[in-house]
Protein backbone atom coordinates (compact mmCIF):
# COMPACT_ATOMS: atom_id res chain seq x y z
CA UNK A 1 0.00 0.00 0.00
CA UNK A 2 1.33 3.65 -0.85
CA UNK A 3 1.65 6.38 1.78
CA UNK A 4 1.10 10.18 2.12
CA UNK A 5 4.92 10.03 1.75
CA UNK A 6 5.39 7.80 -1.32
CA UNK A 7 3.08 7.03 -3.98
CA UNK A 8 1.38 3.62 -4.80
CA UNK A 9 3.05 0.68 -5.92
CA UNK A 10 1.62 0.00 -9.72
CA UNK A 11 1.33 -2.91 -11.93
CA UNK A 12 0.53 -3.65 -15.81
CA UNK A 13 -2.56 -5.32 -16.37
CA UNK A 14 -4.38 -7.20 -19.59
CA UNK A 15 -7.98 -7.27 -19.78
CA UNK A 16 -9.49 -9.77 -21.70
CA UNK A 17 -13.27 -8.77 -22.02
CA UNK A 18 -16.75 -10.62 -24.06
CA UNK A 19 -17.86 -7.60 -26.69
CA UNK A 20 -21.33 -8.45 -25.04
CA UNK A 21 -20.03 -7.37 -21.70
CA UNK A 22 -17.09 -5.06 -22.49
CA UNK A 23 -19.50 -1.88 -22.41
CA UNK A 24 -20.54 -2.34 -19.03
CA UNK A 25 -17.25 -3.73 -17.48
CA UNK A 26 -15.51 -0.49 -18.52
CA UNK A 27 -18.35 1.79 -17.76
CA UNK A 28 -18.17 0.16 -14.03
CA UNK A 29 -13.89 0.39 -14.08
CA UNK A 30 -14.52 4.39 -14.93
CA UNK A 31 -16.76 4.76 -11.80
CA UNK A 32 -14.37 3.22 -9.59
CA UNK A 33 -11.83 5.21 -11.37
CA UNK A 34 -8.41 3.15 -10.87
CA UNK A 35 -7.24 1.92 -14.05
CA UNK A 36 -5.12 3.98 -16.64
CA UNK A 37 -5.83 2.54 -20.42
CA UNK A 38 -2.95 2.34 -22.46
CA UNK A 39 -3.61 2.52 -26.19
CA UNK A 40 -3.15 -0.83 -28.33
CA UNK A 41 -4.47 0.85 -32.01
CA UNK A 42 -1.34 3.73 -31.81
CA UNK A 43 -1.14 3.39 -35.45
CA UNK A 44 -4.66 3.76 -36.55
CA UNK A 45 -6.67 6.74 -37.13
CA UNK A 46 -9.73 7.87 -35.11
CA UNK A 47 -12.28 6.92 -38.33
CA UNK A 48 -10.38 3.42 -38.27
CA UNK A 49 -11.51 2.47 -35.36
CA UNK A 50 -14.34 0.14 -34.23
CA UNK A 51 -16.40 2.50 -32.23
CA UNK A 52 -15.80 5.34 -33.98
CA UNK A 53 -19.96 5.81 -34.82
CA UNK A 54 -20.95 5.34 -31.25
CA UNK A 55 -17.90 8.47 -30.74
CA UNK A 56 -20.18 10.78 -33.15
CA UNK A 57 -22.93 10.06 -31.71
CA UNK A 58 -22.39 11.20 -28.38
CA UNK A 59 -20.39 14.07 -30.10
CA UNK A 60 -23.69 15.12 -32.15
CA UNK A 61 -25.54 14.74 -28.39
CA UNK A 62 -23.30 16.90 -26.71
CA UNK A 63 -23.38 19.41 -29.79
CA UNK A 64 -27.36 19.76 -29.18
CA UNK A 65 -26.69 19.75 -26.02
CA UNK A 66 -24.69 23.33 -26.12
CA UNK A 67 -27.03 24.55 -28.46
CA UNK A 68 -29.76 24.38 -25.70
CA UNK A 69 -27.38 25.72 -23.26
CA UNK A 70 -26.87 28.64 -25.30
CA UNK A 71 -30.32 29.41 -25.27
CA UNK A 72 -30.98 28.97 -21.31
CA UNK A 73 -27.54 31.39 -20.81
CA UNK A 74 -29.05 33.89 -23.22
CA UNK A 75 -32.37 33.79 -21.42
CA UNK A 76 -30.31 34.07 -18.10
CA UNK A 77 -31.94 30.68 -17.13
CA UNK A 78 -30.52 28.77 -14.23
CA UNK A 79 -29.75 25.19 -14.60
CA UNK A 80 -29.95 22.80 -11.96
CA UNK A 81 -26.93 20.64 -11.17
CA UNK A 82 -26.87 16.95 -12.10
CA UNK A 83 -25.79 14.01 -10.14
CA UNK A 84 -22.59 13.23 -10.83
CA UNK A 85 -23.55 9.74 -9.72
CA UNK A 86 -25.83 8.46 -12.34
CA UNK A 87 -24.05 5.64 -13.81
CA UNK A 88 -23.50 5.60 -18.14
CA UNK A 89 -26.61 4.37 -19.84
CA UNK A 90 -27.19 1.35 -21.70
CA UNK A 91 -26.20 1.17 -25.25
CA UNK A 92 -29.94 0.18 -25.90
CA UNK A 93 -30.52 3.88 -24.23
CA UNK A 94 -28.91 6.35 -26.89
CA UNK A 95 -31.05 6.07 -28.97
CA UNK A 96 -33.67 7.11 -26.62
CA UNK A 97 -31.13 9.71 -25.67
CA UNK A 98 -30.72 11.07 -29.11
CA UNK A 99 -34.90 10.90 -29.77
CA UNK A 100 -35.02 13.47 -27.06
CA UNK A 101 -32.78 16.00 -27.10
CA UNK A 102 -33.09 15.96 -31.17
CA UNK A 103 -37.18 16.74 -30.84
CA UNK A 104 -36.18 19.30 -27.93
CA UNK A 105 -33.32 21.12 -30.39
CA UNK A 106 -35.68 20.86 -33.29
CA UNK A 107 -38.57 22.79 -30.98
CA UNK A 108 -35.96 25.18 -29.36
CA UNK A 109 -34.75 26.23 -33.19
CA UNK A 110 -38.69 26.34 -34.43
CA UNK A 111 -40.06 28.58 -32.00
CA UNK A 112 -36.82 30.72 -31.65
CA UNK A 113 -37.04 31.40 -35.08
CA UNK A 114 -40.35 32.44 -35.27
CA UNK A 115 -39.70 34.59 -32.26
CA UNK A 116 -36.50 36.37 -34.06
CA UNK A 117 -38.91 36.81 -37.06
CA UNK A 118 -41.55 38.19 -35.08
CA UNK A 119 -39.05 40.55 -33.36
CA UNK A 120 -37.82 41.55 -37.11
CA UNK A 121 -41.14 42.54 -37.75
CA UNK A 122 -41.86 44.79 -34.50
CA UNK A 123 -38.78 46.18 -35.24
CA UNK A 124 -39.86 46.95 -38.94
CA UNK A 125 -43.47 48.40 -37.60
CA UNK A 126 -41.66 50.40 -34.93
CA UNK A 127 -39.16 51.84 -37.20
CA UNK A 128 -42.10 52.95 -40.23
CA UNK A 129 -44.31 54.04 -37.09
CA UNK A 130 -41.33 56.30 -35.89
CA UNK A 131 -40.73 57.71 -39.34
CA UNK A 132 -44.41 58.56 -40.37
CA UNK A 133 -44.77 60.03 -37.00
CA UNK A 134 -41.77 62.74 -37.99
CA UNK A 135 -42.68 62.89 -41.77
CA UNK A 136 -45.69 65.13 -40.95
CA UNK A 137 -42.89 68.56 -39.72
CA UNK A 138 -40.28 67.18 -42.44
CA UNK A 139 -42.89 67.50 -45.20
CA UNK A 140 -44.45 70.60 -44.23
CA UNK A 141 -41.27 72.14 -43.06
CA UNK A 142 -38.77 71.60 -45.39
CA UNK A 143 -40.42 70.69 -49.20
CA UNK A 144 -41.05 74.43 -48.61
CA UNK A 145 -37.91 75.54 -47.63
CA UNK A 146 -36.36 73.26 -50.63
CA UNK A 147 -38.27 74.71 -53.21
CA UNK A 148 -37.20 78.10 -52.31
CA UNK A 149 -33.35 77.25 -52.35
CA UNK A 150 -33.76 75.41 -55.95
CA UNK A 151 -35.19 78.45 -57.76
CA UNK A 152 -33.35 81.37 -56.22
CA UNK A 153 -30.17 78.89 -56.58
CA UNK A 154 -31.14 79.06 -60.72
CA UNK A 155 -28.95 81.18 -63.19
CA UNK A 156 -31.37 82.10 -65.46
CA UNK A 157 -35.49 82.04 -66.51
CA UNK A 158 -34.58 79.12 -68.48
CA UNK A 159 -33.35 77.32 -65.53
CA UNK A 160 -36.00 78.37 -63.18
CA UNK A 161 -38.80 76.91 -65.47
CA UNK A 162 -36.37 73.43 -65.87
CA UNK A 163 -35.96 73.45 -62.15
CA UNK A 164 -39.93 73.74 -61.26
CA UNK A 165 -41.00 71.69 -63.78
CA UNK A 166 -39.10 68.78 -62.18
CA UNK A 167 -40.39 66.35 -59.56
CA UNK A 168 -38.74 66.61 -55.84
CA UNK A 169 -38.59 62.98 -54.94
CA UNK A 170 -38.87 62.11 -51.42
CA UNK A 171 -36.56 59.04 -49.58
CA UNK A 172 -36.91 58.50 -45.68
CA UNK A 173 -36.07 55.91 -43.61
CA UNK A 174 -34.10 54.87 -40.11
CA UNK A 175 -30.34 54.81 -40.24
CA UNK A 176 -28.00 54.19 -36.99
CA UNK A 177 -27.35 57.41 -35.51
CA UNK A 178 -23.16 56.29 -35.49
CA UNK A 179 -23.89 56.71 -39.42
CA UNK A 180 -25.56 60.00 -39.99
CA UNK A 181 -22.53 61.80 -40.29
CA UNK A 182 -20.80 59.72 -42.99
CA UNK A 183 -24.55 59.35 -44.36
CA UNK A 184 -25.10 62.94 -44.78
CA UNK A 185 -21.31 63.62 -46.18
CA UNK A 186 -21.43 61.08 -48.71
CA UNK A 187 -24.78 61.98 -50.13
CA UNK A 188 -23.33 65.78 -50.01
CA UNK A 189 -20.35 64.79 -52.05
CA UNK A 190 -22.43 62.63 -54.27
CA UNK A 191 -25.03 64.93 -55.40
CA UNK A 192 -22.78 67.76 -55.63
CA UNK A 193 -25.06 69.93 -52.82
CA UNK A 194 -27.91 69.27 -54.53
CA UNK A 195 -29.88 67.22 -51.70
CA UNK A 196 -31.30 68.27 -48.64
CA UNK A 197 -31.24 65.71 -45.49
CA UNK A 198 -32.92 65.97 -42.15
CA UNK A 199 -31.94 63.95 -39.30
CA UNK A 200 -34.37 63.17 -36.15
CA UNK A 201 -33.02 60.73 -33.26
CA UNK A 202 -35.41 57.92 -32.30
CA UNK A 203 -35.88 58.59 -28.72
CA UNK A 204 -36.79 54.94 -28.11
CA UNK A 205 -34.08 52.41 -28.23
CA UNK A 206 -34.94 49.02 -29.97
CA UNK A 207 -33.75 46.04 -29.41
CA UNK A 208 -31.89 43.73 -32.15
CA UNK A 209 -34.05 40.74 -32.88
CA UNK A 210 -31.15 38.45 -33.38
CA UNK A 211 -28.70 39.40 -30.93
CA UNK A 212 -30.73 41.20 -28.05
CA UNK A 213 -28.41 44.49 -28.15
CA UNK A 214 -29.91 47.65 -28.11
CA UNK A 215 -29.97 50.00 -31.53
CA UNK A 216 -29.90 53.33 -31.12
CA UNK A 217 -31.61 54.95 -34.70
CA UNK A 218 -32.13 57.57 -36.04
CA UNK A 219 -35.12 58.57 -38.77
CA UNK A 220 -34.06 61.09 -41.69
CA UNK A 221 -36.01 62.46 -45.38
CA UNK A 222 -33.90 63.57 -48.27
CA UNK A 223 -35.31 65.63 -50.88
CA UNK A 224 -33.60 65.78 -54.32
CA UNK A 225 -34.84 66.60 -57.65
CA UNK A 226 -34.46 63.79 -61.02
CA UNK A 227 -34.06 60.29 -61.79
CA UNK A 228 -30.43 60.11 -61.76
CA UNK A 229 -30.30 61.25 -58.03
CA UNK A 230 -32.93 58.65 -57.06
CA UNK A 231 -30.94 55.97 -57.97
CA UNK A 232 -27.72 57.21 -56.27
CA UNK A 233 -29.63 57.65 -53.51
CA UNK A 234 -31.01 54.11 -53.28
CA UNK A 235 -26.99 52.80 -53.58
CA UNK A 236 -26.14 55.52 -50.72
CA UNK A 237 -28.82 53.76 -48.80
CA UNK A 238 -27.96 49.97 -49.30
CA UNK A 239 -24.30 51.05 -48.61
CA UNK A 240 -24.89 52.32 -45.28
CA UNK A 241 -27.79 50.06 -44.31
CA UNK A 242 -30.33 51.80 -44.06
CA UNK A 243 -33.49 51.04 -43.99
CA UNK A 244 -35.83 52.83 -46.39
CA UNK A 245 -39.78 52.82 -45.87
CA UNK A 246 -42.58 54.20 -48.60
CA UNK A 247 -43.79 57.42 -47.13
CA UNK A 248 -46.69 58.72 -48.79
CA UNK A 249 -47.09 62.89 -49.76
CA UNK A 250 -50.82 63.35 -48.61
CA UNK A 251 -51.21 63.67 -45.14
CA UNK A 252 -54.65 61.34 -45.35
CA UNK A 253 -52.63 58.39 -46.71
CA UNK A 254 -50.21 59.30 -44.15
CA UNK A 255 -52.90 59.16 -41.06
CA UNK A 256 -54.09 55.98 -42.61
CA UNK A 257 -50.73 53.79 -42.95
CA UNK A 258 -50.45 54.72 -39.18
CA UNK A 259 -53.95 53.69 -38.06
CA UNK A 260 -53.13 50.23 -39.75
CA UNK A 261 -49.25 50.23 -38.73
CA UNK A 262 -50.84 50.56 -34.78
CA UNK A 263 -53.22 47.64 -35.36
CA UNK A 264 -50.47 45.64 -36.77
CA UNK A 265 -48.24 46.31 -33.77
CA UNK A 266 -51.44 45.27 -31.46
CA UNK A 267 -51.48 42.18 -32.98
CA UNK A 268 -47.76 41.11 -33.20
CA UNK A 269 -47.43 42.35 -29.54
CA UNK A 270 -50.50 39.49 -28.27
CA UNK A 271 -48.68 36.80 -30.74
CA UNK A 272 -45.29 37.98 -29.30
CA UNK A 273 -46.29 36.79 -26.12
CA UNK A 274 -48.06 33.51 -26.55
CA UNK A 275 -44.74 32.92 -28.62
CA UNK A 276 -42.54 33.70 -25.52
CA UNK A 277 -44.64 31.66 -23.44
CA UNK A 278 -43.95 28.55 -25.32
CA UNK A 279 -40.41 29.41 -25.72
CA UNK A 280 -40.29 30.36 -21.63
CA UNK A 281 -41.88 27.06 -21.09
CA UNK A 282 -39.52 24.37 -23.22
CA UNK A 283 -36.34 25.95 -21.99
CA UNK A 284 -37.56 25.32 -18.45
CA UNK A 285 -38.48 21.55 -19.61
CA UNK A 286 -34.54 21.48 -21.44
CA UNK A 287 -33.11 22.93 -18.17
CA UNK A 288 -34.44 19.95 -15.79
CA UNK A 289 -32.59 17.25 -18.03
CA UNK A 290 -29.63 19.35 -19.40
CA UNK A 291 -27.20 18.56 -17.07
CA UNK A 292 -28.28 15.20 -16.55
CA UNK A 293 -28.34 14.24 -20.64
CA UNK A 294 -24.50 16.26 -20.47
CA UNK A 295 -23.43 13.34 -17.75
CA UNK A 296 -25.05 10.54 -19.49
CA UNK A 297 -23.66 11.26 -23.21
CA UNK A 298 -20.33 12.07 -21.96
CA UNK A 299 -19.64 8.63 -19.80
CA UNK A 300 -20.97 7.17 -22.59
CA UNK A 301 -18.34 9.24 -25.02
CA UNK A 302 -15.91 8.03 -22.17
CA UNK A 303 -16.48 4.66 -22.08
CA UNK A 304 -16.56 4.12 -26.55
CA UNK A 305 -13.32 6.26 -26.34
CA UNK A 306 -11.56 3.54 -23.83
CA UNK A 307 -13.10 0.69 -25.91
CA UNK A 308 -11.65 2.25 -28.95
CA UNK A 309 -7.97 1.91 -27.21
CA UNK A 310 -9.03 -2.33 -27.04
CA UNK A 311 -7.73 -4.22 -29.84
CA UNK A 312 -10.34 -7.46 -31.02
CA UNK A 313 -8.43 -10.79 -30.84
CA UNK A 314 -9.68 -14.67 -31.70
CA UNK A 315 -11.38 -14.24 -34.44
CA UNK A 316 -13.14 -10.52 -33.35
CA UNK A 317 -14.28 -12.86 -30.23
CA UNK A 318 -12.95 -10.85 -27.33
CA UNK A 319 -11.42 -7.80 -26.43
CA UNK A 320 -8.13 -7.16 -25.35
CA UNK A 321 -6.77 -3.89 -23.25
CA UNK A 322 -4.11 -3.12 -21.07
CA UNK A 323 -3.72 -0.19 -18.47
CA UNK A 324 -1.90 0.31 -15.46
CA UNK A 325 -3.56 0.27 -12.30
CA UNK A 326 -2.95 -0.08 -8.41
CA UNK A 327 -1.71 -3.09 -6.80
CA UNK A 328 -3.77 -2.78 -4.16
CA UNK A 329 -7.16 -2.61 -5.87
CA UNK A 330 -6.61 -5.59 -8.23
CA UNK A 331 -9.62 -7.63 -6.52
CA UNK A 332 -11.87 -4.16 -6.40
CA UNK A 333 -10.94 -4.03 -10.12
CA UNK A 334 -11.93 -7.61 -10.46
CA UNK A 335 -15.36 -7.19 -9.12
CA UNK A 336 -16.17 -4.56 -10.78
CA UNK A 337 -15.55 -6.45 -14.40
CA UNK A 338 -17.84 -9.34 -12.81
CA UNK A 339 -20.48 -6.74 -12.00
CA UNK A 340 -19.89 -5.26 -15.29
CA UNK A 341 -20.54 -8.85 -17.05
CA UNK A 342 -23.30 -9.90 -14.56
CA UNK A 343 -24.93 -6.71 -15.43
CA UNK A 344 -24.56 -7.45 -19.60
CA UNK A 345 -25.88 -11.03 -18.52
CA UNK A 346 -22.85 -12.47 -20.21
CA UNK A 347 -22.27 -16.00 -19.54
CA UNK A 348 -18.15 -15.49 -20.72
CA UNK A 349 -16.43 -13.96 -17.51
CA UNK A 350 -13.82 -11.26 -18.26
CA UNK A 351 -10.16 -12.19 -17.45
CA UNK A 352 -7.44 -9.52 -15.24
CA UNK A 353 -4.07 -10.50 -15.65
CA UNK A 354 -1.41 -9.26 -14.13
CA UNK A 355 1.87 -8.49 -16.78
CA UNK A 356 5.41 -8.37 -15.81
CA UNK A 357 7.20 -5.40 -17.50
CA UNK A 358 10.13 -2.98 -17.40
CA UNK A 359 8.40 0.11 -18.83
CA UNK A 360 8.55 3.36 -16.14
CA UNK A 361 5.46 3.11 -14.19
CA UNK A 362 2.88 5.66 -13.56
CA UNK A 363 2.73 7.78 -10.05
CA UNK A 364 -0.75 7.50 -8.67
CA UNK A 365 -0.68 9.33 -5.16
CA UNK A 366 -3.93 8.73 -2.99
CA UNK A 367 -5.71 11.81 -1.62
CA UNK A 368 -8.35 12.60 0.33
CA UNK A 369 -10.35 15.90 0.75
CA UNK A 370 -7.77 17.65 2.47
CA UNK A 371 -4.39 16.61 1.05
CA UNK A 372 -6.09 16.80 -2.72
CA UNK A 373 -5.41 20.89 -3.30
CA UNK A 374 -2.05 20.52 -2.41
CA UNK A 375 -1.71 17.77 -4.46
CA UNK A 376 -2.47 19.28 -7.19
CA UNK A 377 -0.77 22.36 -6.26
CA UNK A 378 2.60 20.12 -6.30
CA UNK A 379 1.75 18.68 -9.76
CA UNK A 380 1.28 21.69 -11.26
CA UNK A 381 5.06 22.29 -11.32
CA UNK A 382 5.61 18.60 -11.78
CA UNK A 383 5.20 15.30 -11.32
CA UNK A 384 7.80 13.12 -8.96
CA UNK A 385 8.63 9.85 -10.02
CA UNK A 386 7.75 6.39 -9.64
CA UNK A 387 8.30 5.85 -5.56
CA UNK A 388 9.77 8.81 -5.22
CA UNK A 389 9.40 10.88 -1.96
CA UNK A 390 6.18 12.93 -2.00
CA UNK A 391 6.78 16.61 -1.79
CA UNK A 392 3.25 17.39 -1.26
CA UNK A 393 3.31 16.06 2.60
CA UNK A 394 5.87 18.66 3.46
CA UNK A 395 3.43 21.78 1.48
CA UNK A 396 0.90 21.10 3.89
CA UNK A 397 3.85 22.49 6.49
CA UNK A 398 5.78 24.50 4.68
CA UNK A 399 2.89 26.52 2.32
CA UNK A 400 0.94 28.26 5.24
CA UNK A 401 4.37 29.35 6.59
CA UNK A 402 5.37 30.51 3.82
CA UNK A 403 2.25 32.40 2.47
CA UNK A 404 2.88 33.86 6.28
CA UNK A 405 5.84 35.21 5.29
CA UNK A 406 4.95 37.07 2.20
CA UNK A 407 1.69 38.92 4.33
CA UNK A 408 3.88 39.20 7.62
CA UNK A 409 1.70 37.39 10.10
CA UNK A 410 0.23 33.78 9.83
CA UNK A 411 -3.68 34.79 9.99
CA UNK A 412 -3.06 36.15 6.27
CA UNK A 413 -1.31 32.83 6.04
CA UNK A 414 -4.31 30.24 7.08
CA UNK A 415 -6.84 32.42 5.32
CA UNK A 416 -4.18 31.87 2.02
CA UNK A 417 -4.22 28.69 2.31
CA UNK A 418 -7.65 27.90 2.54
CA UNK A 419 -8.43 29.90 -0.65
CA UNK A 420 -5.85 28.82 -2.37
CA UNK A 421 -7.07 24.92 -1.90
CA UNK A 422 -10.26 25.96 -2.62
CA UNK A 423 -9.29 27.55 -6.34
CA UNK A 424 -7.09 24.69 -6.89
CA UNK A 425 -9.75 22.09 -6.04
CA UNK A 426 -12.20 24.25 -8.47
CA UNK A 427 -9.59 24.31 -10.98
CA UNK A 428 -8.93 20.89 -11.49
CA UNK A 429 -12.69 19.86 -10.86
Amino acid sequence: MGTLFRSEPMCKAQFYLPPEAAYNCVAELGELGSVQFVDLNPEAVSFQRQFVSEVMRCEETERRLRYIESQLVREGMEVPVGDKATPAPQPREMTELEATVSTMESSLKTVSENFVSLRRNLLELKQIKEMLSRADGFLTEHRHHLEEEEVEAAASKAEREETSGMEIHVTAGVIDRSRTLGFETMLWRVSHGNVFVKFADIEETIEDPRTGDMLYKAVFIIFYQGDLLKAKVKKICEGFHAAVYPCPDKVEERKEMMAGIKTRLEDLSTVMSQTRDQRDRLLHAAAQDLRLGYIRARKMKSVYHILNQFSLREGQRVLVGEGWLPTAEMQAIREAMGRGAESSGSAIQPTLEKVSTAEEHPTFHRTNKYTSGYQHLVDAYGVNSYREVNPSVYTIATFPFLFAVMFGDAGHGGWGTRVVVHVVVVVVC
